[in-house]
């Protein structure tokens, strides 16, 4: 990408996340330079040196539509959090007209002094990225699913994209990984610990049904687990040969 290009896209995701920032009601500068660096960071990791620029155009718009769903969430649950307006003084009388006793139902009870901390957009969406990136960078990376320069290039694309959609994603490349490795263990020993071929459609079935990075993760040890115990009561002195001590799978 050359500099002429380079500052092209930064020129229009500036421009574009001001306009969506600001016409949603959001006029922090902060807050739109936070936006701002989450859509270069996310376009940025999407583009490659043969790039052009009707494919930043398109990757603009798909970022910024996701940015407007975003704020437009983020003012909805504000509105949601708001407190209710105080009653007016007419619903204070009695029937007689008298004034009732001001004291609220529940003036008995201490104050605990704490205060709900309301977070901002930018900490609510690093919080929900936050157990995906972990899973990918340590356990994904020891489990062979992935390799350390693979995790952090995926990790740099959760950057701006809805949690939910990135994830579904994430899980499906890392399923084919799964799948792949146990393909080669069974052909390579004959089934291992999955030697009929209604053990071995049941890993299959389990692997393509796992729908989140956790259960991705969990069921891989679970498998590398099987194999291991597998290994050690037939072959304990190939353990290494296939694993690579303990957690290599194919080799």
């Amino acid at each position: 990408m050359d500099s002429q290009f380079e500052q092209m896209v930064q020129v229009n995701i500036q421009g574009r996340v001001f306009v969506i920032c600001t016409s949603l009601g959001m006029t922090d500068q902060t807050v739109i330079g936070y936006y701002t660096e989450v859509l270069q960071q996310a376009i940025a990791s999407m583009l490659t040196d043969e790039s052009t620029p009707a494919d930043f155009h398109r990757l603009l718009t798909e970022q910024a539509e996701w940015l407007e769903s975003e704020i437009k969430q983020l003012c909805e649950s504000k509105q949601l959090d708001a407190p209710a307006a105080p009653p007016r003084k007419t619903d204070n009388l009695n029937e007689d007209g008298s004034e009732q006793s001001s004291k609220p139902l529940n003036a008995d009870k201490k104050a605990t002094g704490y205060v709900p901390e309301a977070k901002s957009m930018p900490e609510r969406l690093k919080d929900r990225r936050a157990e995906m990136e972990h899973l990918l960078v340590n356990d994904c990376v020891t489990l062979k699913l992935v390799s350390p320069k693979q995790a952090k290039k995926l990790q740099r694309g959760l950057v701006g994209r809805d949690p939910e959609k990135a994830e579904a994603e994430l899980v499906g490349q890392l399923r084919n990984a799964l799948h792949e490795q146990i393909r080669k263990f069974i052909r390579k020993n004959n089934g291992g610990p999955w030697s009929t071929a209604t053990l071995q459609t049941d890993v299959r079935m389990d692997i393509t049904r796992t729908r989140t990075l956790r259960a991705l993760v969990t069921l891989s040890r679970q498998l590398l687990n099987e194999r291991q115990e597998w290994l050690s009561k037939t072959k304990s002195s190939l353990t290494g040969r296939f694993f690579g001590g303990r957690v290599k799978m194919d080799k």
